[in-house]
């Protein structure tokens, strides 16, 4: 009995001395770019919608229509008041704006905060498949149009989000706003591209790549990825994980990279 009483004892100081076994918990890391890229769609929508109650408040689109005839073009005019219509529009946005500009109801540019060559042009004649084209067209309520150049000869790429200016229900024009898109890309995480539904870079590291289609097996694997519901895909260098994000007309898939950055396989 003393015998078996002794083993017990013996049991229990070993099964007490053993060092307790750490349980390994590993935490989920948060993505941030969905909720970082809502956020930012929500505050541009927002931004577009008060500047373009500004200018209906103010009757800008008129006032700027009758000053372009006043001096056949109106650059004389116009260059008294941008000035004051910049700082108002600048008042109620937020400084993620690369320009500004105002179309009336034919069509005619009667203002730009920056660029000078689109003033007293129209986008009816020579503007097909541009944004401000596409911008002008979709007028019937807030509208983004995708990264692109805002005209072929130019060298800026801009996200584009607009609104229409109505004043006592009649449409006058629309307000375009072009937003700077490396403040899109301060927001992302780390090695984040961006392509559209049809394989384009729209937003990544390397802005050379913007614009140009990515590796077609690659595009097709996200595609199907993101078509099924997958999270992740792999290829034969890396593990890529995936997020689409749906905005207004805006349609993006958020390719976020273990190691080297998507762009690499166009080379």
């Amino acid at each position: 009995m003393k015998f078996r009483i002794l083993i017990l004892l013996l049991i229990s100081a070993v099964s007490c001395s053993a060092p307790p076994v750490k349980e390994e918990v590993k935490v989920a890391v948060q993505d941030t770019n969905i909720p970082s890229l809502e956020k930012f769609f929500k505050r541009s929508e927002g931004d577009s919608i008060r500047a373009g109650q500004v200018i209906e408040k103010h009757n800008i689109v008129q006032q700027l229509t009758h000053l372009r005839l006043m001096d056949k073009g109106g650059k004389k005019y116009y260059l008294l008041e941008r000035e004051n219509i910049t700082e108002m529009i600048n008042a109620v946005t937020e400084g993620i704006y690369l320009d500004y500009v105002i179309i009336n109801k034919h069509g005619d540019i009667i203002y730009t905060k920056k660029n000078d060559s689109l003033f007293g042009t129209n986008v009816n004649e020579g503007y097909e498949e541009t944004p401000l084209k596409k911008c002008f067209s979709m007028r019937r309520g807030v509208y983004f149009e995708d990264i692109s150049l805002i005209t072929p000869g130019a060298k800026t790429y801009s996200l584009y989000v607009s609104s229409p200016v109505y004043v006592q229900q009649n449409f006058h024009g629309i307000l375009v706003m072009l937003i700077d898109i490396s403040k899109i890309s301060e927001i992302l995480e780390k090695n984040t591209d961006v392509v559209n539904s049809k394989g384009v870079i729209k937003i990544t590291d390397d802005y050379s790549r913007i614009n140009s289609m990515i590796n077609e097996n690659i595009g097709l694997n996200i595609n199907d990825a993101v078509r099924d519901g997958a999270a992740n895909m792999e290829t034969s260098n890396e593990e890529i994980d995936l997020k689409t994000f749906n905005f207004n007309s805006i349609s993006w898939i958020l390719v976020k990279k273990k190691a080297q950055t998507l762009t690499s396989y166009n080379r």
